[in-house]
């Protein structure tokens, strides 16, 4: 979630790399599922749960500021 305060802060996601946060976001996805598969464990997929939403929070800003310059570089 620091990240995406981050994000809120500057205007932009900056260097985020889209390939990463599209690999995070969906293998989060991926852990809840095989987690319900393979525990059960409640603590487990509710951990999952939390970071698959922090993730997709990043996403939706990576989507939205997609092409939106960075603060620094309004500047120059």
């Amino acid at each position: 979630m620091v990240q995406a305060v981050a994000n809120y802060n500057n205007g932009s996601t900056g260097q985020l790399s889209a390939i990463t946060v599209t690999m995070l976001f969906f293998g989060s996805m991926a852990r809840i599922f095989t987690s319900i598969q393979e525990t059960g464990d409640q603590v487990i997929i509710i951990t999952y749960c939390v970071a698959t939403l922090a993730n997709g929070i990043i996403m939706a800003q990576l989507i939205y500021y997609w092409n939106v310059p960075s603060k620094k570089s309004k500047k120059e």
